[in-house]
Parts: C-alpha cells; sequence; structure tokens
C-alpha cells in the first residue's frame, strides 16, 4: 500500500466515524453492566447511553476516574466522541447545574434535549436557538421575555424550574 492509498483509506474511515452512533445501556435489570472497551470509540464518534444511573452522573461529575464508566466517559471526551445521556425526569434533579451548562454531554428525555441557558433574562433570540420540544432548565431567578414565553409555548418547549443552581447533593 503506497502513501496515497493509505492516506485515502485513513479518510474514508474518519469520514465513517464522523457519522457513526452506537446506542448502549449502563444497567440491565438495574444491575451496572461492565464499561465498554475504548476500542469502541475508533468506529463510533457518537456514543448515546441508556439508562444513566445517578450514581455515574455523580462519580462523572466530581471526575471520580475509579469508576470504570467514568474512566471510560473521559477517555472519549479526550477522542472527540460527543456523549447524549438518556434520562428521565427524577435523574434530572441530580444533574448539577454545571453539569447543564458546560459540560460536552448531552442530556435527553423521552427524546427531548436538555437545555439550559445562564443569562438572568431569556430572550426570544435564546429560545429560537433551541430544539423544538426541548427541555430548558431554569433557576427561579432566570426571567422569560414575554416574545420568550410566547416561542416557548409555540415551539413545544418544556420548563423545568429550579430553585436555585444546585442539585440534591450540591453544595
Amino acid at each position: 500500500m503506497n502513501e496515497t492509498e493509505l492516506i485515502k483509506l485513513i479518510t474514508q474511515k474518519l469520514a465513517q466515524r464522523q457519522t457513526s452512533q452506537v446506542t448502549l445501556s449502563c444497567q440491565e435489570n438495574f444491575t451496572e453492566k461492565k464499561a465498554p472497551e475504548t476500542t469502541l470509540f475508533f468506529d463510533n464518534q457518537q456514543v448515546v447511553l441508556e439508562q444513566v444511573p445517578v450514581s455515574l452522573i455523580h462519580d462523572l461529575f466530581y471526575f471520580k476516574k475509579d469508576n470504570p464508566w467514568v474512566a471510560w466517559i473521559l477517555t472519549g471526551l479526550s477522542y472527540q466522541v460527543t456523549f447524549s445521556f438518556k434520562i428521565n425526569h427524577q435523574t434530572l434533579l441530580f444533574v448539577p447545574w454545571k453539569m447543564l451548562t458546560a459540560w460536552p454531554i448531552m442530556l435527553e428525555i423521552d427524546n427531548r434535549k436538555v437545555i439550559a441557558l445562564t443569562t438572568a433574562i431569556i430572550k426570544r433570540e435564546e429560545i429560537l436557538t433551541l430544539f423544538e420540544s426541548s427541555i430548558l432548565v431554569k433557576t427561579s431567578k432566570q426571567k422569560l421575555t414575554d416574545e420568550a414565553s410566547f416561542q416557548v409555548q409555540k415551539r413545544g418547549i418544556g420548563i423545568v424550574e429550579r430553585i436555585d443552581e444546585t442539585c440534591i447533593w450540591g453544595e
């Protein structure tokens, strides 16, 4: 194989990886599964994790690398893997605000993207950047303009309001 063929092969592999997605479950019958091998990242740039336990969110937030799933996810992030966690409404209460606003992990509830904004006044323009039917997490201190509220209703965006930025275990 000459250099040109090798470059072509590598380019094809990278292009294929960009569009490849794998969906995995973190648990089976309420028992945590073993973390996958990191070789999975060679072929998949997008990973969807289902049945994500609260303990994994906690350990990931605090970088507890002794948790094999945390080590695996952090390795994936270093390989520029895009992660999406499918969670439920109850689990959302355990997701720290910083994870909602500044982490490179997308959250979904019932196939609806979960998004938090950091501005004190949420305007129409910001709502228009959200996916239709997404879920907006905001604090009670954040306010929506009238136009933003109209767009929330029009676009079917759900709102989850927190009293403050802390989650259940937050400080």
